[in-house]
Parts: C-alpha cells; structure tokens; sequence
C-alpha cells in the first residue's frame, strides 16, 4: 500500500515512533473544498483571490472530463486551474483536479483508452504542478447489487494511476452514501487511493419512498459511520478510517408541496438570504415549511456536529461540495464553523538539522510535527526537547506543509 508522506522537508519526522507520528498527523486535519468551474462567475463571483486558504489545506477543481478514446476535455478547468494554484501554494494550500463527475462514463474503455486516459492525467497533474488527483465515478450500469465488472474497472483505474504518479503527488477516490450505489465501490480502493472521500449526503431525494427530511441527516450519517453492516445505508466501514473524509454539502433540497416527488435545490447562500436574513427564520432550526414547501438544510451546529465527529475518532478530515454555495456573510459562513472545529495547520518552517547547523535567538524551525521558535541562541546540536534546556524553545503548535515540494 502506498502511503504518501506530506511534510517532506521535515525529515525529523520519519524517525518518530508510529504512535507519534499517528498523532501529529490527527493534529493537522484536512479541509478540502471542491471549486465548481461553471458556478464562476454565475454561480456568485467567488473569486479564486477570495478564497479561503486560511481555512482550506485543499482546493478540488471539477471537473476534467474523459473522452472515450482517452484524451481529456479540461477546457472549463484551463481557464482557473494555474490563477488558483499560483494563489493556493502560496498561502500553504494544497490544488488536485477531479476527473469525472455525475453521469460521465469512463470505465467502459478498453485498456488503450484507459492507459491513455492515466496518461494524460498524469501529463496534466505534472504540466500545473498539482498535488493529487481525484477519481469521481458516479456512472453504475447497476445499483443496488454488486457489481464486480466495473468495480474492478475503477479498482484498475486508480490502481494504474497510483503506479503511473511520482510518489507525492496523491489519488483520492469519492465514494457514494448508501446501499444503492455505494456497494458497487471495490473494497481495496483505500489500498492504492491515499484518500477516500466518503459522499455522505443525497439520502433523500426526488424518488418514491423517500423520506421527507435533510438530505445529509446525522442520524443516516451516523448509523453508517459506526455500524460495519451494509443496511445501515453506509459503504463507509470497508475502508480505513485514518484514510476517509466525511463530505459536507453545502447545498440543500427542498420538497415541493411536502410530498416525495419533485426537489429543488437550494445553496447555504439561498437559505440564508431568502430565509434567515429575508424572513428572520433561525439558521440552526434546519427546516421551515414555506408555502406548504419543505425546506431542510445543513446547519452550523450540524456542520459543528459532523467536524467534531471527525475530529474526535481518527478520520482525516472534511471536504465540502461545493465552495460557491457557501453564504457570503461571515457570521454565516459554514466554513468558518469548521474552521473552528478543524483548524487548518500552519506551515512547517525548515526542519531542525544539528551541527554545523547553528540557530540565534527568534529563529523558527519545525521538529516532530511542530514548529518551535529559538528563546535563546546562538545553539547547535540542541533539538527543541533535550532534557535540560527545554527553556530554549517555545512551541508554536503542530505544522503541516498541505503543498508538496517539488
């Protein structure tokens, strides 16, 4: 399995007890939003100098979309993907493209297309500098039942890019909720994707039979999070914990005429303009009948709910579908609710090296998953820790480098 290694200038690190190394990453979460290319400038002008990389360890773009021969259309990607990675690694923010997207097939090619398509990924990961590339199938020929056929396609698929990409450059897979298209998702995706990214929202939806309720529930999230059973609507427990990310949405759906039939959609930035700030209605109440339409939505005290969860049980993080819909408000905001639970860590300074290397006093350099400021120099061969001059170093907290160096 390959395990990827983000702080590659803190080489101190390396040598840590597994134990120790487990809690320093725990200490630095991950808060990964997806960029909609089409919701710019229609979807609210959010800009890509506006976003909040003080807050995002990962900025997604969607999408970037195969074609059957293997090539790849990213016209809609081109136009942002070198403005925000210029903006995001200079603000310790970490860029990955996202291949795919809701109805794009692309395990149906032969194996030429395929290696085509890893090719040019690739090709493409390398020519903007990113850091990762994430897979998002969404596309089943079949649901509700195995599918061994294209399972083992993505399998391949994410196999062959992890394979194809230099070692620090990261393969994410999103995986669906639910027993309906979630148990199509091959059970080993976690041994060659660096993370999954668990889509754990759209419980409810247009169909018969739904339930009238949030979309992205606690309560189905929960069930599925702690209970190994495939029925508790979660696909979630056949992958390592350390390895999975909870999704956020930030939009919401309505149901129209109270009924399980037609939904519409509604973003964070809908329901606090039309509902909070236009009607006076409480943001955390998650519901509100408007002429005989039901509306629900993700909270601040459920997003609260789910990144504390998050925080408290070893997963590595939270992305969010998607940056646009997020209200424009501060006091609003649902990032800055995570933000709060899962504070983005600062960079990592040059890693602590001992003689000839030789720090005066205000010198910053990271040790073991922090970084520590130097009280009093000139010092040499006296890491931050050694017994008896503790005193030398003050710890500013864990860092994390989210931008490979390369």
């Amino acid at each position: 399995m390959n395990k990827r290694k983000l702080l590659t200038n803190l080489s101190a690190l390396c040598f840590l007890p597994l134990s120790a190394m487990a809690a320093a990453e725990q200490s630095c979460p991950r808060i990964e939003g997806f960029y909609a290319t089409w919701d710019y400038p229609a979807g609210g002008q959010l800009d890509i100098q506006a976003l909040a990389t003080d807050k995002l360890t990962h900025i997604i773009v969607a999408f970037a979309y195969p074609q059957p021969d293997g090539s790849l259309d990213t016209l809609e990607a081109d136009k942002y993907i070198d403005d925000i990675v210029k903006h995001a690694h200079a603000n310790n923010t970490g860029v990955m493209i996202s291949v795919g997207g809701a109805g794009v097939d692309f395990l149906s090619m032969d194996e030429a297309a395929r290696s085509q398509l890893v090719f040019n990924l690739v090709e493409y990961a390398k020519l903007h500098n990113l850091d990762g590339i994430d897979v998002d199938w969404e596309d089943w020929s079949t649901y509700n039942q195995p599918n061994p056929i294209e399972s083992n396609m993505l399998l391949t698929l994410v196999k062959d890019l992890r394979a194809a990409l230099p070692e620090n450059i990261e393969v994410t897979v999103d995986v669906q909720a639910g027993g309906w298209s979630g148990i199509n998702f091959h059970p080993d995706l976690d041994k060659y994707a660096d993370v999954i990214r668990f889509m754990a929202y759209d419980y409810t939806g247009g169909w018969g039979g739904s339930p009238i309720k949030h979309h992205a529930a606690w309560d189905d999230i929960h069930a599925g999070l702690v209970n190994p059973n495939p029925a508790s609507q979660s696909m979630i427990s056949k992958y390592d914990v350390a390895k999975t990310s909870l999704g956020l949405p930030f939009y919401n759906k309505t149901f129209v005429d109270s009924k399980n039939g037609p939904v519409s959609s509604h973003t964070a930035r809908d329901i606090v303009e039309n509902l909070v700030k236009g009607m006076g209605v409480d943001y955390n109440s998650g519901q509100y009948t408007l002429d005989n339409d039901a509306y629900f939505w993700e909270t601040p005290e459920l997003i609260k709910t789910k990144s504390k969860f998050v925080s408290d049980n070893g997963y590595p993080g939270v992305f969010i579908w998607e940056l646009h819909q997020d209200a424009r408000d501060e006091q609003y905001k649902l990032l800055n609710v995570i933000a709060k639970e899962l504070p983005k860590c600062q960079p990592c300074a040059e890693a602590w090296q001992p003689y000839p290397a030789v720090y005066s006093t205000h010198d910053i350099i990271s040790y073991q998953g922090s970084n520590w400021k130097v009280n009093g120099g000139p010092l040499h061969s006296v890491a931050p820790k050694t017994l008896g001059h503790e005193h030398r170093y003050t710890n500013l907290g864990a860092c994390k480098n989210y931008v490979v160096n390369r």
